[in-house]
């Protein structure tokens, strides 16, 4: 988005202008729903509109589109170099308003903010200086290998990404079952000679 550009409160969807209110905490309900596991994904898609829009249109995957590019299209994410996610806006709650506050001087518990607002806060946080800032520094950090110097370091990092672990998602869970499946076959597979 350019600096001279308004802050989008309309999308167009189906050749129609639909108002949606893209405030920061409407656009997060949104990702919850459209998180849930227990519905269906069309009621799913229904309930996270309800949270932007006061009447869902028929055409809902098609505006919903159209709101997703609007708030996500050139955001950044938090991830590891390893493509893992860093930051959870439902677990880490606490320490972003804390951040927010400490840096920006705005309470996220009254601030009126556009999603992209916020988002372009989010992406601006310091890297250092805040709870938040530790928390997915220690994430993102990677394991050094063990060395006879390291062994107080690596203990310590892994009861920090213990302590500040994300929690996992059904889909991340059933993914990383598949992994270590995988990686047991892989394991056993070496073990048979050769030949």
């Amino acid at each position: 988005m350019k600096l001279y550009e308004s802050l989008p409160r309309h999308v167009t969807a189906g050749g129609k202008r639909y108002k949606v209110n893209l405030d920061f905490r409407n656009v997060l309900r949104m990702m919850d729903e459209l998180d849930r596991e227990d519905i269906l994904p069309q009621a799913a898609q229904y309930l996270a509109l309800k949270c932007v829009m006061r009447r869902v249109p028929k055409n809902t995957a098609e505006v919903l589109k159209a709101v997703t590019q609007v708030c996500f299209s050139s955001g950044k994410k938090r991830k590891s170099g390893d493509g893992k996610r860093l930051t959870s806006y439902t677990q880490d709650a606490g320490v972003i308003r804390a951040a927010f506050l400490q840096t920006y001087g705005i309470d996220l518990w009254t601030a009126d903010l556009h999603w992209l607002q916020f988002r372009d806060l989010m992406e601006g946080l310091p890297s250092e200086g805040s709870r938040y800032a530790e928390i997915i520094s220690i994430r993102g950090r990677p394991m050094p290998k063990p060395t006879k110097y390291n062994a107080d370091e690596r203990k310590w990092l892994t009861d920090a990404k213990k302590a500040y672990a994300l929690e996992m998602t059904e889909a991340e869970q059933e993914s990383q079952y598949q992994q270590d499946v995988l990686n047991v076959f892989n394991g056993l597979m070496s073990m048979i000679p050769k030949g």
